[in-house]
C-alpha cells in the first residue's frame, strides 16, 4: 500500500499527468524529485531560485498533510 502520493500538477505542472507514490516521504521525493530533473528540465533551468525553493516548501506541506 502507497502512504503517500504527489502529482505534478499539485506544483503546477498542468500538463503533466504523472504521480509519484511511495511509502514514505524520502522514497516518494526521491522519484518525484528524479522525474521533475528528467521530465521538467527546461522548465527547472529558466526558474527563479525563489520559485524553486517555494515549489519544494509546497512539497513539504504537501507530504505533510499527508501524515
Amino acid at each position: 500500500m502507497m502512504n503517500y502520493q504527489l502529482k505534478c500538477k499539485d506544483l503546477g505542472f498542468d500538463s503533466c499527468d504523472f504521480i509519484s507514490t511511495g511509502n514514505s516521504d524520502n522514497e516518494l521525493k526521491r522519484k518525484f524529485y528524479f522525474h521533475t530533473m528528467i521530465s521538467h528540465e527546461k522548465e527547472l533551468e529558466q526558474m527563479a531560485e525563489e520559485k524553486k525553493i517555494e515549489l519544494h516548501n509546497l512539497v513539504k506541506r504537501i507530504l505533510d498533510n499527508q501524515n
